[in-house]
């Protein structure tokens, strides 16, 4: 896979997405959209890829929409520039649509489009200089690409629209306190962290781990019954296959292999 506004690397199963516009501090123009749609789609069908890991290049992950490219946008009649919309909420969709985990690593700052990415991935890892705002009230506009959506079901709803009315930055450490991201780490520490949990990802069985994130997904829109069913039919696929088979039986004889004799 070759893009022009990301690099791709992939090593043993995890598949590293990069935002690749350093000299605009990784701010999402349409094209980048794009490619983050297209990217993410690709990945769905490719089997080796078992874990993803979502960062950016240079000094941060992103400074949000590129504003330039929004002036051009706004000339648009209204249908025009919702056409456009629904494209980039498609696209960032695909990232939380993806039956395989996907694990920000945020550096310097993830402001605005940029946030709304990362709350579209799994897991966030955040490094302990890093700042997080969605001040898209500030300029005359609302989050759109999923923001007022994702941000209340992770936070809560009080908490997000403190963050959205506000529109302030918070630091890596209140983010963590607020659920926002997962785990703070040095910057030194920031890919090695996010490595080391994909590896303990990689370890499990593929489709569960799929099926898991899209039954915890689906379950914010279900009633308990209908969640607990869903899971149900999942489990049902899951127990019948050869993959747990095999995984129950190596996790049975290391178990007794462990048994002290008596």
């Amino acid at each position: 896979m070759e893009f022009e506004t990301l690099s791709i690397s992939e090593e043993e199963g995890i598949l590293h997405v990069r935002l690749n516009r350093p000299d605009k501090r990784n701010a999402l123009n349409q094209k980048m959209l794009l490619d983050l749609g297209q990217c993410f789609s690709e990945i769905a069908t490719r089997s080796s890829v078992k874990v993803v890991i979502l960062s950016g290049e240079g000094k941060a992950f992103s400074a949000g929409t590129d504003l330039y490219e929004v002036g051009g946008l706004s000339d648009l009649e209204g249908q025009g520039f919702r056409q456009f919309v629904r494209k980039a909420q498609r696209a960032i969709s695909e990232i939380e649509n993806l039956e395989k985990a996907v694990i920000a690593l945020v550096h310097g700052y993830a402001i605005g489009a940029g946030l709304e990415v990362i709350l579209a991935c799994d897991l966030r890892i955040a490094s302990n200089e890093a700042v997080f705002s969605i001040p898209e009230v500030s300029i005359g506009l609302v989050p759109d690409l999923g923001g007022s959506q994702r941000l209340p079901r992770i936070v809560g709803l009080a908490r997000a629209k403190e963050l959205i009315l506000t529109g302030k930055n918070i630091s890596a450490m209140e983010a963590e306190h607020i659920g926002l991201v997962n785990k703070v780490v040095s910057l030194d520490q920031l890919g090695e962290t996010g490595k080391e949990w994909a590896e303990e990802i990689k370890s499990n069985e593929p489709v569960a781990v799929g099926l898991a994130k899209k039954n915890i997904d689906m379950s914010f829109d279900q009633c308990l019954s209908d969640g607990l069913e869903s899971a149900g039919i999942a489990q049902s696929l899951l127990i019948t296959g050869n993959a747990f088979k095999e995984r129950a039986r190596a996790r049975l004889t290391q178990k007794n292999l462990n048994k002290k004799p008596t």
